[in-house]
């Protein structure tokens, strides 16, 4: 047993160029053997179903104005930009906490601290700490 479904929907086109009603169509096919021994029942032959929607399909052509366009077209360049910086700031951001190279505050390895106060010391006139007295 063959059997055909058909679908016909009513379609409206609307271009710069064509202007034109027409119809689209679907066709599904199935098919089965028909033996009544192995218990596949039915009537052979070839069936075709035909099915008309009631609904209308309308297709019609429209263009962007180019300033439309250029206006989209920085707005996505500008937001790649944009995106891309904060992920590069996130990045160098992580790096520097995995790597061990934030060193602000009470981060700064003590070293750097005495080093630091030294220079805050010249800075200000006064003589600077020995690193024994530092150590103290």
């Amino acid at each position: 047993m063959y059997q055909y479904f058909i679908t016909v929907v009513p379609t409206k086109l609307n271009t710069y160029l064509i202007s034109a009603d027409t119809h689209q169509f679907s066709v599904t096919e199935r098919e089965r053997v028909i033996n009544h021994a192995a218990g596949s029942h039915g009537v052979s032959g070839i069936f075709v179903k035909y099915d008309t929607s009631s609904l209308m399909v309308t297709v019609s052509e429209q263009h962007m104005p180019l300033w439309q366009f250029l206006v989209r077209l920085c707005g996505i360049i500008g937001g790649i930009f944009s995106t891309t910086g904060m992920l590069h700031s996130l990045v160098g951001f992580c790096f520097d906490i995995i790597c061990c190279r934030f060193r602000l505050g009470v981060y700064r390895p003590r070293e750097d601290r005495q080093l630091h106060n030294q220079m805050n010391n010249l800075n200000n006139h006064q003589t600077p700490l020995l690193v024994e007295n530092a150590l103290l």
